[in-house]
């Protein structure tokens, strides 16, 4: 399952982007969200976290294929827990 949405997810992270930066860049694109606290092991992976703040918007197809990735592959799985 999260595999699978990971290796969806792939092509879609922007070059010179990580995935965790997609990713919080993502988390970041909601009008809802004031912050995202990630974790992190090394100051390498503090710095690289910080950097997602300072990327430009994900395009509208980025963000529709990510949507798209979780109504497919995660929503089913975890939706029902809220």
């Amino acid at each position: 399952l999260g595999l699978g949405a990971v290796e969806q997810l792939r092509p879609l992270v922007p070059a010179g982007t990580t995935m965790t930066q997609m990713a919080l860049r993502w988390i970041l694109m909601f009008s809802s969200v004031t912050c995202a606290i990630p974790g992190a092991k090394r100051p390498e992976q503090v710095a690289e976290n910080a950097q997602a703040a300072d990327l430009p918007p994900l395009p509208r197809e980025t963000m529709s294929a990510i949507e798209a990735i979780y109504t497919q592959q995660v929503q089913p799985h975890v939706h029902h827990y809220w």
